[in-house]
Parts: C-alpha cells; structure tokens; sequence
C-alpha cells in the first residue's frame, strides 16, 4: 500500500498500532481479508481486524476553461482511508487534493460547543461561543461526486448519524500540483489552498439525520436530488440549486420525519417510501454510514429519475410530479448497491457479486462538455457569490 501511494496507517479505520503489529485488516466492500504475510486464519481476522478502506467515488472532470481542457483526462476520487477528495491528473499521474476540510455541519458543531461547556465555566463558555468561529473539520465519508456543468463539485459526507451535501465552488479552478508535491500531500491537513478556511468556496447545500445514499443533477441541470435513507424509508428531495445565491447561510438542514432547526425552505420532498412497501424480509436499512457505498439514483436524459428502492428494486419517478411510473425487479439477486447509465445505451445494476444491465431506449443525462467556465473568480465574499453566479450564466 505505501507503494500504491496511499499511507496504510489511513487505510484502516481505527488503531494503526493493529496494522503495526501485523494485524491483517479486512475489507468491508466485499468481506474478503488483504492479502499478505499475516499467519492467522481468516476466521480469526473477522473478530480482531479493523476494516480496510478504499475508494468509494468515481467522477471524470468534463468541463473545461478558457486555458486548459480536462475534457475526460482527470479523475476525480473521494479517498476513504485518506478522508479526502482529490483529482487525479491525466498528464503526471499526480493527485491534487480539492478537499481535505470542510465546515461542520451543525449537528457536529452543537456537540463541540457542549463538550466544551462540560470542562469550562459556564459564563467563560458562553463568552466563547459569542466571538469564536467554528474550526472546520475533516471530511469523513465523501461520496456521490456530482460536477455541474459550471464546474462546481458536488459531494456528500455521512458523519456521526449526520448526512451533508456540500458543493466545492469552481472546483476545475484549483490548481494542480506536481508528481513530487503529491507524494508529500498525503500529510497535508488541508487541500492546495493556503487559507481553505478563509476562501468562502464551501456550500454546506443540504443536511439530513438519514444516510445519504445518491446525487443526482436535474436534466436542466437547475435541480438537485438527494436520496436519503432512514430506520423507517426512503426519501428523496428536490434541491434548486440556483435558489442557493440569494441565501445568507448556506446551510440547510432535513429530516425523514420532521423539519429540524435551520431547514431551507427550498429543499422540498419530491418523494418518500416506507420500507413497509418492501416486502417483510427484504427491508433494508443500515444505519452505518461506512457501509453505504455506491449511488442508488440517477436520472436518464428526459429526466426521469431511478432509484434503488427495495433490495432488489428499482423504482422509476417522473420529473414532474415524483409519481412512481414503472418498476424493475430482479428475482434471485442480492442488494443492488448502484444504478447508472452507461454511454452504450444500458442501465447498470451493481450487487455484492454481480454486475447487470439492462437495455434502455433512453439514454442518461449527459452533461454538457462545451462549456467555457469563466476565469476564477476574484470578487469580495460579501456579494460576490450571486455576481460570481450572474457571471457565469451569461456564459
């Protein structure tokens, strides 16, 4: 692993003294235990090693500026084992870290500010909660890499039974670094950006107290879907995303059942299911984030939406009203994990074991590799974003 580029005191989710002390760790995407030295059976690793963690997003950067074209040549990777986001570039094989951290959702804030209060006095405390800012905190789970047509990386993070959506303003615009400054990247706490903190480039879009399990962009690219898991369902909600500019706080906040503090009014639900529609054994709901992997929605290129409902269905919506139009059902196999269109014109089906697909008339979303994103942006943070936004649509 150290030659592969990735640090295996990352890769394991827990004690590194483990991998230390020749501890094989076991992966959780497929039950399988790494190959290596190790003399112990693999019925002795499941009860004592830590799981390994890989990649669990895959995104190809397609929008292109007025200096460089990136046109299907880098990759964008969400690094579990690392807790970060980086690009992959096509030309030196480097990878340039986009995000590493990001603004706490406000679940994770309250925590920091009660714990706080526990160790000092109680005036002292609320002094400091009057004049100090937040720290920010470093991505845990990022996943669903969306690029909107614009440029902007859209991602998600489950963390600690919260689920955020947060969008990475002009992502193409970061600068890439070389094949040397990558290998020492792997111990920076923060992305290329000497001030991360300070650039005003994180939306915190969306924020649940359900699992995140898809994005998906509108076939007007306005609207953004995001399914939500909970004990109880499945919901998606329907996100306009150029209503974000004119909103003071970027955060935004949604439950299965109820509205929490600070919801956004334009995050509205588009649909929602019990998983009493499922069939009795084949409910399935896992709380644990760390195992929610792959996107279970995606939109074909008329907008019509394809969720991975019960295990082994998958549930077709229309964009106008969410009314569910069509089912697919597979008999005999295990959870699906993923849904997504390929560019051979066939719906693939992802299980634990299996690889499917499904012939279509219509094809998927495609965004558009055309546009030109305008220059980085240079404006004041006060205002800046909506005429950074009014900039950016004439083009």
């Amino acid at each position: 692993m150290e030659r592969s580029g990735c640090r295996s005191g990352l890769w394991v989710d827990g004690d590194d003294t483990k991998m230390r002390n020749g501890t094989c760790p076991e992966n959780i995407f497929s039950g399988s235990v790494s190959s290596s030295s190790c003399s112990k059976t693999a019925s002795e690793q499941k009860t004592s090693s830590p799981p390994l963690l890989g990649s669990a997003s895959l995104a190809v950067e397609l929008t292109r500026d007025a200096e460089r074209s990136s046109i299907g040549k880098n990759i964008i990777v969400a690094e579990w084992g690392e807790k970060r986001i980086v690009r992959v570039e096509g030309e030196t094989g480097a990878r340039t870290p986009l995000v590493v951290l990001v603004p706490p959702p406000a679940h994770h804030e309250k925590i920091e500010m009660e714990s706080q209060g526990q160790e000092e006095e109680e005036e002292a405390s609320h002094e400091s909660e009057e004049v100090s800012v937040p720290e920010w905190v470093r991505v845990q789970r990022p996943n669903h890499l969306t690029y909107t047509p614009f440029g902007d990386l859209l991602f998600s993070d489950n963390r600690d039974s919260v689920g955020v959506v947060y969008r990475l303003k002009e992502a193409v615009h970061v600068q890439p670094i070389s094949a040397e400054q990558s290998r020492d990247a792997h111990g920076w706490e923060r992305s290329t950006m000497e001030d991360q903190a300070d650039q005003n480039n994180f939306d915190i879009l969306f924020q649940t107290d359900g699992v995140i399990e898809g994005l998906a962009l509108g076939s007007d690219y306005s609207m953004l879907y995001i399914l939500v898991a909970s004990p109880v369902g499945k919901t998606v909600y329907r996100l306009p995303l150029d209503s974000d500019d004119d909103e003071d706080d970027g955060s935004g906040d949604a439950s299965s059942n109820e509205a929490n503090e600070g919801e956004k009014e334009s995050a509205s639900v588009f649909y929602s299911m019990p998983f009493e529609d499922c069939e009795e054994d084949h409910i399935d709901y896992n709380g644990n984030a760390s195992l929610s992997v792959g996107s279970k929605l995606s939109v074909d290129a008329q907008g019509t939406l394809y969720m991975i409902t019960c295990p082994s269905t998958v549930t077709l919506l229309s964009r106008e009203q969410g009314r569910v139009i069509g089912t697919l059902t597979s008999q005999g196999s295990k959870s699906f994990t993923s849904i997504g269109f390929g560019e051979d014109g066939y719906l693939y089906l992802t299980s634990p074991n299996e690889l499917r697909r499904v012939k279509t008339r219509i094809g998927g979303m495609a965004v558009p590799t055309n546009l030109v994103v305008p220059q980085p942006s240079k404006l004041a943070t006060t205002g800046g974003d909506e005429q950074r936004r009014q900039k950016r649509d004439k083009n």
